[in-house]
């Protein structure tokens, strides 16, 4: 017949029984490379703002914080520095050292990881209101884990246990988005409880984007579909993390890409989007990234310049959107190459016709009509997290301990590896488990928190543990969007100054939160505007629960530099003015087709707080009472590195601060354009 057949002899060397290996080097090298970016992001926009936030004469100095632990003014201490220079410092070595993460892989290391966790957490303890942000405690606790996913020494193969390290990495994703859509509930929230959620949130949210416009001109039907599609994502896909199938896994991820997209689309929420993107793309393996071939078919002709680039950039993302939405697809084509691809395909399949009827009876969300409503009350919500917090937990464990055996396995099976290497490999993937079981074990407190019962069976010893380890958030509880604040129309804080008490008030413009009616949203990613998003939630209360804000009004009667460095307008640019007040009004969008071209209106709601005057004493007494007065004292210290970093802010001073930011995210991938062409060295590929 033409073939040869080869029959087996008792010579016949014996078949190897190497394990097939599922490699995640490239998912590693793309959750270190995002991070690197948010660090550099967060460090960055931190040192543009810091004088104002946290100078001798900013917001909210930082000598008068009193941090517990490690922070900068340990630093500024111990190297004798005075402390605005310190923080400065710091943020500059942070943003080179994140600059360099990202560019060259080689430098993903853990103890360059460790060095950006203690230098952000440094500026985090005396931060206070203005970095008490979820996302910063999320890069922190992402920071720690990246010590554990992080090679020792640089190298450009797989460890044996990524698996293991990746896997603690998809639990804090699970953990994020998980609470993040249960919370939503367990609140009470009635505009979450109704559906109507997303009639306010476009309008409402700190800094929307021009596109958020758009979207709340969208009819309610779809914005109750589009809440009923981010219970689904957020509290459904998270467990798709824990499918033994990679293609199941990999539709959990892309639902919650989706997700981020859609968020960063309307709004500007910094470096948040990009550090949950990490986060999630750990449950994936390296055959569900994108490959060389494919990032040189969408990379190569913007590189070739010219008019020809002009046009291949403009439809660059549409072919980005193209692949994403052809994703399922190609997994289903795919499945009749073999048949481990068809049982995946089928899981697949499985989940999307299944996931609606799972929630409606397991979560009780459903669809009548033309549009959504829940179908179910809050005893049922509390039975469905009274089995689905455990089933989490059990999930985790098994999922867990599978990935600590196939590491023993992978090892142990190898057939290219000396038995003193695998002894060594069997030791470090030891270490790594028991260090990566432990923290695990710690982050059960905060995920139960969703269910006490189950709570209340973690023993005593790991609950305290975590409270012993709480105040360096390695773990953290999470709950994004707990509840829609704005309904009715969002609150904001206006500042007036004026030179009589009663007359001729003149009106301060903020950087980039709502003020001038007919000014458009800004497109701000991934800076965060501390001071803007501090204004919003402080609109949300009374000045009495934000002494901050009397402080902002006091440095501004003393017209603080470093403080109208924050305003984007003031009126009163050569004198100060004698009184300050604000106002809080509610702001709505304006509808389509309105005649003014307006972005904004806005109705008069009430006063915020009176004028002030210097004189007054009632404003020193405040002050004095939250400690705002308390004097700087730096007599000794060395400063001799002063003129140097006034020389670097003189020329950040100048520029505005998202272009800063793009050119610095921009100028870290400098490394990996060869004539123009992008390098795939990037995500160690």
């Amino acid at each position: 017949m033409g073939v040869k057949t080869q029959k087996m002899t008792e010579n016949s060397p014996t078949p190897k029984l190497d394990l097939p290996k599922v490699s995640t080097y490239r998912v590693k090298h793309w959750f270190l490379c995002c991070l690197a970016l948010c660090h550099l992001a967060a460090f960055s926009s931190l040192y543009v703002q810091w004088p104002g936030l946290y100078g001798e004469e900013g917001v909210m100095p930082a000598h008068q914080a009193t941090p517990h632990g490690f922070s900068v003014k340990t630093l500024a201490e111990t190297f004798n520095l005075p402390l605005k220079e310190t923080a400065e410092l710091v943020c500059l070595i942070g943003t080179v050292l994140a600059g360099l993460l990202t560019a060259f892989p080689a430098l993903r290391v853990s103890p360059a990881y460790a060095l950006l966790g203690a230098l952000y957490f440094s500026l985090y303890q005396v931060g206070r209101k203005f970095l008490w942000f979820q996302w910063d405690i999320i890069l922190i606790e992402t920071t720690c884990l990246s010590v554990f996913v992080a090679p020792l020494f640089p190298t450009k193969h797989s460890l044996p246990h990524d698996n293991i390290t990746l896997w603690l990495v998809r639990w804090l994703a699970f953990r994020l988005m998980f609470a993040s859509g249960v919370v939503k509930l367990t609140s009470g929230c009635p505009t979450w409880w109704g559906l109507t959620a997303m009639n306010w949130h476009y309008e409402s949210q700190c800094i929307p984007t021009p596109l958020a416009w758009f979207a709340h001109q969208t009819p309610p039907c779809i914005h109750q579909l589009e809440v009923i599609g981010t219970y689904l994502i957020e509290i459904l896909f998270p467990f798709l993390f824990f499918a033994p199938l990679a293609a199941v896994r990999a539709m959990g991820v892309y639902a919650q890409v989706f997700l981020m997209i859609m968020i960063m689309l309307t709004g500007n929420y910094n470096f948040f989007n990009l550090i949950t993107c990490g986060l999630v793309i750990s449950s994936l393996d390296d055959n569900y990234l994108p490959s060389a071939s494919t990032l040189v078919k969408y990379i190569s002709p913007v590189s070739n310049g010219g008019l020809g680039a002009v046009a291949a950039l403009i439809k660059l993302p549409f072919k980005l959107f193209k692949s994403l939405v052809k994703l399922p697809y190609n997994v289903v084509v795919g499945a009749a190459k073999c048949p481990f691809r068809a049982i995946s395909t089928l899981g697949v399949l499985s989940v999307l016709a299944t996931s609606g009827y799972l929630m409606r009876v397991l979560g009780g969300v459903g669809v009548e009509g033309n549009c959504g409503k829940l179908t179910f009350n809050r005893p049922e919500l509390e039975w469905f997290l009274a089995h689905f917090v455990p089933l989490a937990v059990v999930m985790g464990v098994v999922s867990l301990l599978g990935n600590v055996a196939r590491a023993y396995l992978h090892t142990l099976m190898s057939s290219n590896k000396s038995k003193l290497m695998k002894l060594g490999e069997v030791i470090q993937t030891s270490v790594v488990s028991c260090a990566v079981i432990t923290m695990f074990a710690v982050s059960l407190v905060p995920i139960t928190e969703l269910d006490r019962e189950t709570q209340n069976k973690i023993p005593l010893s790991v609950q305290e543990l975590y409270h012993r380890t709480r105040q360096y958030h390695i773990t953290n509880s999470y709950g994004l969007f707990r509840s829609m604040t704005g309904v009715g129309g969002r609150p904001e804080v206006v500042f007036e100054g004026s030179d009589r008490h009663d007359g001729d008030w003149q009106e301060f413009e903020f950087l980039y939160k709502p003020g001038d009616l007919s000014r458009a949203p800004p497109v701000v990613t991934p800076h965060q505007p501390r001071l803007d998003w501090q204004m919003w939630f402080a609109a949300l209360g009374s000045y009495k629960y934000n002494p901050w804000i009397i402080n902002l009004a006091y440095r501004l009667l003393n017209n603080s530099t470093d403080v109208n460095n924050l305003i984007k307008h003031n009126p009163f640019p050569d004198k100060p003015p004698k009184f300050i007040r604000a106002l809080k009004y509610r702001y709505h969008y304006t509808k389509f087709g309105n005649a003014t071209r307006d972005w904004w209106t806005r109705d008069s709601q009430e006063e915020y707080f009176p004028p002030l005057a210097l004189y007054q004493p009632t404003l020193k007494e405040f002050l004095d009472y939250h400690g705002y007065t308390t004097p700087l004292s730096e007599e000794h210290v060395d400063k001799t590195i002063i003129p140097y970093l006034a020389m670097i802010r003189s020329v950040v001073d100048k520029t505005d601060p998202v272009v800063l930011i793009w050119t610095l995210c921009l100028a870290s991938f400098l490394p990996h354009f060869k004539t123009l062409r992008f390098r795939f060295s990037l995500f160690g590929i």
